[in-house]
């Protein structure tokens, strides 16, 4: 256990030094009344936000600038944050493996070609198929520590476009991150606070 409080914490220390300072824009953040997006966990439950605007570097063009990382147990439900289609999986990695660009994911598709995007699942922990149409809300796998991870958490963002399959994660213009708010939790104006825990609530 304190080996990996040591490990998320020298992921977040880098992290944080590595963007300082990111271009956030508050006005892009959506009216948590008027967000499509709901926190991708279960209601009642609540997790500790690790990275907001943390992933932003300037040598990959802040494409990860508006990217989440939630501290969550292997095993977690993750829920769907927006309806969508589920359009790329991957579950054959092990926890674990520490291994960049292998870690299991679910990419979702919306209705206005957004993708959304919940890395380092659990070795065979993606619960749903390619083609399944999802609702917000709905469970879609179960959280892990796979790929290059310090410790277990959910990664989630959504990009602009794509799916943009790996090695090609990140590559202009449909990986740039977008701003996200969810409308089943506390006020977060300018997007979730790295420290803080945010309890979903029914929808």
């Amino acid at each position: 256990m304190k080996t990996q409080l040591l490990s998320l914490g020298i992921i977040l220390s880098t992290t944080l030094t590595a963007c300082s300072k990111p271009p956030v824009d508050c006005d892009a953040f959506a009216l948590q009344e008027n967000s499509d997006y709901v926190l991708p966990y279960q209601t009642g439950e609540s997790y500790e936000v690790l990275v907001s605007t943390g992933h932003y570097t300037k040598a990959n063009q802040g494409v990860g600038l508006y990217a989440v990382d939630f501290v969550m147990p292997i095993g977690t439900k993750v829920v769907a944050a927006r309806d969508g289609e589920v359009v790329s999986i991957r579950e054959l990695y092990e926890d674990y493996n520490g291994e960049d660009l292998k870690e299991n994911y679910i990419f979702i598709r919306h209705n206005d070609g957004t993708i959304a995007r919940y890395f380092h699942l659990t070795h065979k922990g993606v619960l749903v198929n390619e083609g399944d149409e999802v609702k917000a809300g709905d469970v879609i796998g179960r959280s892990g520590n796979t790929g290059q991870s310090g410790g277990p958490h959910l990664h989630f963002d959504v990009q602009k476009c794509g799916p943009n399959l790996p090695p090609e994660y990140n590559k202009l213009p449909c990986g740039q991150t977008l701003p996200v708010t969810f409308r089943n939790t506390r006020p977060h104006e300018c997007g979730l606070t790295i420290g803080e825990h945010y309890l979903a609530l029914k929808d």
